[in-house]
């Protein structure tokens, strides 16, 4: 479900706020895993870390509330949402995976979300040509290779052995180089709110996985 949301809020707003909205899955991590995982509690560093990684959102987010960017406006909304069906799925992930091995756990995904792709083309998508591109090759590649496949055996070996709120630790490199990328490859514009919130963003997550 979050990759759905993912792509769909990405094409009504810019890659770089996407990065910087998509970040703050790790936060919904923790809340999550505050009610889920009776080990990963939240503490005043994690409320602390969550208050401002928020307010970093909020400075990315405030151009728009001073009207215009409609479309973008959404596009945020639906890329936050994105980040928190990311932070459920970490959270009942490690739940999952302490009776679960990561492959049967990764076939299980992979069988009950492959039809509900089909499902949704057909209504959506139906009659469409298909265009076979390098870009859209790479993108499947990336997506369903790299991502579905090396990535979530990855997360999920590393579940079954540290708590969910540390791991995510290393996301907070993300909205630094998410942004960077998109400047250097998509032409992106580097505003001053854009390189706030994304500082402020990184320092919240850095909070809330930060050794006691």
């Amino acid at each position: 479900m979050h990759t759905i949301t993912l792509n769909v809020g990405t094409q009504l707003t810019t890659a770089s706020r996407s990065t910087i909205f998509f970040t703050i899955y790790p936060l919904f991590t923790v809340v999550f895993g505050h009610f889920w995982l009776p080990n990963d509690r939240l503490t005043f560093t994690k409320v602390l870390g969550i208050l401002t990684a928020f307010s970093g959102t909020f400075v990315t987010f405030a151009p728009n509330l001073r009207g215009g960017g409609t479309t973008t406006l959404i596009g945020d909304f639906i890329v936050i949402l994105a980040a928190g069906f990311l932070g459920l799925r970490i959270v009942l992930t490690k739940v999952f995976v302490q009776d679960i091995y990561p492959y049967r756990l990764l076939f299980w995904l992979l069988s009950l979300s492959i039809p509900c792709f089909l499902g949704l083309s057909f209504l959506f998508e139906r009659g469409q040509p298909i265009q076979w591109t390098l870009a859209s090759g790479a993108g499947l590649i990336y997506q369903g290779w790299i991502i579905t496949g090396f990535c979530f055996l990855a997360l999920t070996w590393t579940l079954r052995r540290y708590k969910a709120s540390k791991l995510v630790v290393f996301s907070f490199l993300m909205p630094v180089s998410g942004v960077l990328l998109s400047y250097l490859l998509l032409g992106d514009q580097m505003t001053p709110s854009i390189l706030i919130g994304t500082g402020l963003v990184a320092a919240g997550i850095y909070l809330v996985n930060r050794q006691p």
